[in-house]
């Protein structure tokens, strides 16, 4: 067996246990054979990622495997999506530049989650049935935002961009967010047909969870195979450690990225653990997500896991009382595990109040002085080659690592493209907001509605310490797309006074 296959068996019997369990967890998803599709798809692309030797016989057969998964009856756009969130992780989102010809050098880089969003997404935009709860372009308040900061990332690049170029990120920028935007706002008919979507995102990620502690305990990257079988450089592909620790990173090319995932994945798990069939297979569950998470030691990721569960605390019934007693509980746990020396590893592992990779913190804050005295001299709309003044903060691998998204968007797009970008999750929370303070809305859809806004809040506050890379704009954009899909779907439908008098008229 060629080297680069070795991690494959691995990866495909944690595949069939977990989706084995996930049958077992959704027994009428698994007679209806909903759970069968989700995991052949998932092992067969993971197979032809594997053996192809090239990401262009990758890219050319992705079209090839969704559409025999989207051939069966059914709403083929709400598969479509759920598919996408599905598969998006399943490989590491490695890829290679087309080739130009003349003055063109490069069109454009084929990544994995480009193949995927060609193969899916971008089918489902024109066969996507229209209808009332379908509004139309620009019909959504987070429309406008979305494309508001669309237009600012082209507008910082009309002083140094050609004409050719131009249109080029336009069409990748429009690929990567726009589209996944687009498909997870409108796809859905029911809610039914989204939580299935946040299932199958979860079961991805608790299989990654999975194969990450194996990682860890083996100290083996397994999805580092890919880029070599497809003899592709790439430059994630590195081995990191903490206080002698495996920094876990499975298919998600970082560890910082794959808490990103993860503390995305917990959120959507709240949501659909309520149709588990059995209680000890939700635990199961969600020890699986926060073992994933232990073993990326994304120590942002931890504090955004813990803003989410203390958030959804506060957002459910009684959340101060129950607030207070976490608070007593995690204050007495680090008291007493900075006592005890089998525990006090944990404590040296936690940021600010730890002292392994202290000098990670100091970086962050040094990074963040330098960034805010650029953004002040150029405010509006980016500081133009702002890497250029930050040589002070070059890495031992030779980068300038801005991992802060929200610097990273303020430097490169200013103030402006930094309001249109909270702007997008902003009004999407609002609308949910609104929804949850509707005294016609269900208990059930309050719910939903709290887990999506905490989510939310959790994910953004993970931005903070992480930089937008790999599938990371995808992820939020599909996150966005979701919170609009379920304002708009768990929005009571009034009618209007006519319609109640001649419903009024019939009943009598």
């Amino acid at each position: 067996m060629s080297s680069h296959l070795k991690a494959l068996p691995i990866i495909l019997a944690a595949a069939l246990l977990l989706f084995w369990i996930a049958g077992l967890a959704w027994p009428g998803l698994a007679r209806e054979g909903e759970i069968r599709r989700l995991r052949w798809a998932f092992i067969l692309v993971t197979v032809i990622a594997f053996v192809s030797p090239s990401i262009w016989v990758y890219a050319l057969a992705m079209p090839v495997v969704v559409l025999a998964f989207l051939l069966p009856g059914g709403e083929r756009a709400e598969r479509a999506a759920t598919l996408w969130a599905l598969l998006l992780l399943a490989v590491p989102n490695v890829g290679s530049y087309i080739p130009g010809f003349g003055s063109i050098g490069n069109f454009f880089e084929m990544t994995h989650s480009r193949a995927l969003s060609f193969a899916l997404l971008l089918p489902t935009v024109v066969l996507m049935p229209r209808g009332p709860r379908r509004p139309g372009p620009l019909g959504m308040v987070t429309d406008w935002f979305v494309l508001a900061y669309f237009a600012v990332q082209l507008a910082v690049l009309l002083p140094y961009a050609s004409r050719t170029d131009l249109i080029r990120q336009a069409f990748v920028l429009a690929i990567d967010t726009l589209l996944p935007y687009w498909v997870f706002s409108r796809a859905f008919g029911s809610i039914d047909g989204l939580r299935g979507a946040l299932r199958a995102y979860v079961l991805t990620a608790m299989l990654l969870s999975v194969l990450a502690m194996f990682e860890s305990v083996r100290r083996w990257p397994l999805y580092d195979a890919v880029p070599v079988g497809w003899n592709l450089y790439w430059d994630l592909t590195v081995f990191l450690e903490r206080a002698g620790f495996l920094r876990a990173k499975a298919s998600a090319g970082h560890s910082l990225m794959f808490g990103f995932v993860l503390v995305l994945a917990l959120g959507f798990w709240g949501i659909v653990r309520t149709d588990v069939r059995h209680r000890g297979l939700a635990w199961l569950g969600t020890l699986a997500l926060l073992g994933g998470l232990a073993a990326s030691l994304a120590r942002g990721s931890w504090l955004g896991a813990v803003l989410l569960f203390v958030l959804l605390i506060v957002l459910g019934e009684g959340g101060l009382k129950r607030l207070l007693l976490f608070g007593i509980g995690a204050v007495g746990f680090v008291a007493v595990a900075s006592q005890v020396s089998a525990l006090h590893f944990v404590v040296d592992m936690l940021p600010f109040i730890g002292q392994v990779d202290a000098e990670n913190v100091e970086y962050r804050k040094r990074l963040l002085e330098i960034s805010m005295s650029l953004i002040a001299g150029s405010p509006w709309l980016g500081v133009p080659g702002y890497l250029n003044y930050m040589e002070e903060l070059r890495q031992g691998q030779g980068i300038i690592d801005i991992v802060n998204s929200y610097v990273a968007i303020a430097l490169a797009t200013g103030v402006i493209g930094l309001a249109c970008f909270v702007g997008i999750f902003g009004s999407m929370m609002g609308s949910l907001w609104r929804l949850r303070r509707d005294p016609e809305v269900s208990a059930d859809s309050r719910q939903l509605a709290n887990y999506l806004i905490a989510t939310t809040l959790a994910v953004m506050f993970v931005l903070v310490t992480t930089s937008s890379i790999v599938v990371v704009p995808q992820l939020c954009y599909m996150l966005a797309g979701l919170g609009v899909s379920s304002a708009r779907l768990l929005r009571p439908e009034r009618r209007s006074a006519a319609e109640l008098g001649a419903l009024v008229g019939v009943h009598r």
